[in-house]
């Protein structure tokens, strides 16, 4: 093999620590000879060590520590003539082997990145065989190196490079996909295929679909995790529905499989003080839960609105608060600077409750499903979950133009406001394709609201922030479908 034991290395390199200890207190005629010799070959060693010389000049490296350890066999024999000569022999071979690495480096450095590649892809835990086998040819690479036969060298580092590269994908492969196989491989020997095939061919068809561009493009992972993560569901839920079913076909009843399929349905409803029923199935249940989680959603937004209006009053009184304080002392003189004050505090609570009323007219203008309307500071955000585009394009379909009009409506509860258009993709694609199509697509519509609501080009702009700003998860459709999104930013004037 290539590589030498690190064991080895270190022990060897301790024991030429611990002989420098010993010669610091020992003063033998020409023990200063010995402790320069000894300090030599230290140096050399860690240079050879720092190129990676075990692995890219083996040979040479082997015999700079075979002479290291005959050398502290000497030494301890007290025969210290023979010790320095086998330390300067030692020293050579480190140094001639610390050519050799930095040679490999310089004329073969693509084996040297598809190795490191491969071992940051972790392909010695993933596919220790097949690593082993490229290392064995990059042995022979070196070896060749060190002989002077470069078009060897060349000649195995290039089938080196393609092992590596072969070994990478694999593990990288091996990383995202080998549970998910195995989950397929136990589902289809469990019969999932007869008794859950929709659920495992969409499985398969998410696995199949992971692997192919893991092959196009081994480095964005970002859409392949994601699949391989959808497939793992998939193939774990058809595994769970092929034990239902065959659970159900030898004890159960097909009234007993709804009822266990209202239970999870019935205790949601439970806990939110509803009181589903189910004479016309799941999905009117379902439904009326759904509806009160949107409900108690946008509940929880308005609290949170009203706790930062709230804080932001006592921010304010408790800075009156001080300042009153430190006036007491000359109240009288100051009466009219207070009074001044309490018209700015009122003045404060009057514009929050304009804000807030101009707010919910926004709110209200949209629903669930077109916009979530939310309030970050004085700023309003019109989060546009209802525009979608064509894949890859940046063009308004015509059956949105309902929807831009309402943002026009909004942006004129706002008079004078500065305006931004985001746009934002989720984290499928490359980062440079996500930033340029959300830039193009905010861009898009930028120009449309100038164009049908004559807006003054300088009050609005347009900025893409590609798959950098996400507002859900990515590894969901439904959270991907949320971040696909345009945002509208109204900033209002300050008064």
């Amino acid at each position: 093999m290539n590589a030498f034991s690190t064991r080895e290395s270190r022990n060897a390199g301790l024991a030429l620590i611990a002989l420098l200890i010993t010669l610091s207190f020992q003063a033998p005629a020409g023990g200063q000879t010995s402790r320069s010799t000894f300090q030599e070959a230290l140096e050399a060693k860690a240079r050879a060590e720092s190129l990676e010389a075990p692995v890219y000049s083996p040979a040479h490296f082997s015999t700079a520590l075979r002479s290291l350890n005959q050398a502290e066999e000497d030494f301890q024999k007290r025969h210290i003539e023979s010790a320095e000569t086998r330390l300067r022999v030692a020293t050579d071979y480190f140094i001639k082997a610390a050519e050799t690495a930095n040679l490999f480096h310089s004329r073969l450095g693509d084996a040297v990145k598809a190795r490191n590649d491969a071992r940051s892809a972790e392909a010695p835990e993933f596919r220790q065989r097949q690593w082993q086998e490229a290392e064995s040819i990059l042995d022979q690479a070196a070896r060749a190196l060190e002989e002077g036969d470069l078009k060897k060298a060349r000649s195995r580092a290039e089938r080196a490079v393609r092992l590596y590269r072969i070994v990478e994908l694999e593990s990288i492969k091996a990383h995202y996909l080998d549970e998910t196989r195995a989950l397929l491989a136990e589902a289809e020997k469990e019969n999932a295929e007869k008794r859950a095939p929709a659920t495992l061919s969409r499985a398969k068809i998410l696995f199949e679909k992971a692997e192919k561009l893991l092959v196009e493009n081994r480095y964005d992972t970002d859409e392949p995790r994601q699949l391989a993560r959808e497939a793992r569901v998939e193939a774990g839920h058809a595994l769970h529905l092929s034990r239902a079913i065959e659970k159900l076909s030898r004890n159960d009843t097909i009234e007993s499989l709804f009822l266990r399929a209202e239970a999870p349905l019935r205790q949601v409803g439970d806990e939110l003080d509803l009181n589903p029923t189910f004479e016309a199935g799941l999905e009117p249940a379902a439904d009326l839960i759904i509806q009160e989680i949107r409900r108690l959603k946008k509940q929880i937004t308005g609290l949170k609105q009203d706790l930062a209006d709230s804080r932001e009053q006592i921010a304010a009184l408790e800075n009156q608060s001080r300042s009153l304080q430190a006036e007491l002392a000359s109240a009288r003189s100051q009466m009219g600077d207070l009074k001044s004050r309490e018209a700015e505090l009122y003045d404060l609570v009057e514009s929050q409750r304009a804000a807030r009323e101009t707010f919910r007219k926004v709110e209200e203008t949209f629903s669930p499903e077109e916009a979530l309307v939310v309030r970050q500071g004085g700023d309003v955000i019109i989060r546009l979950y209802g525009l979608t585009f064509p894949v890859g394009k940046a063009v308004i379909e015509t059956e949105y133009f309902g929807l831009l009009a309402k943002v026009i409506q909004a942006i004129g509860l706002y008079p004078d406001c500065g305006i931004t258009v985001e746009g934002h993709t989720d984290s499928r694609g490359s980062d440079e394709l996500n930033q340029k199509l959300s830039t193009q697509r905010a861009e898009a519509v930028m120009k449309y609201l100038i164009a049908s609501a004559h807006i003054e080009p300088s009050r609005i702009s347009a900025v893409g922030h590609g798959e950098n700003r996400p507002v859900a998860t990515n590894e969901t459709e439904e959270g991907r479908r949320k971040n696909r999104r345009i945002d509208v930013i109204l900033q209002p004037a300050r008064q």
